[in-house]
């Protein structure tokens, strides 16, 4: 983990999405093509869901964003992000 954040990107038909956690403001979001279409925060480390509905050309996608902590040796969490109930690759980049 950056030591105040974590980034985690995918796409999706061409589309960017990004998720970032912020432990400044203990919340993390969820950006689709560079607006954020749902946020929250939390009381303990970053961990959490987010669900959304992006609209594309009149067509939604439901988005379902997973934060899990599996380890000590992983302080990064894991992001699991599925579009249409379909998981996608995530890379994390900070």
């Amino acid at each position: 983990m950056g030591i105040f954040g974590t980034r985690w990107e995918a796409e999706f038909e061409g589309h960017e999405i990004v998720v970032s956690r912020n432990e400044w403001t203990k919340g993390f979001k969820l950006e689709w093509d560079g607006t954020e279409i749902a946020h929250r925060t939390w009381s303990l480390i970053g961990l959490g869901e987010l669900h959304a509905t992006a609209q594309v050309d009149d067509h939604p996608h439901e988005v379902h964003v997973a934060l899990a902590w599996e380890s000590i040796r992983q302080l990064d969490g894991q992001c699991t992000i599925r579009v249409d109930g379909e998981a996608i690759p995530v890379k994390k980049v900070k």
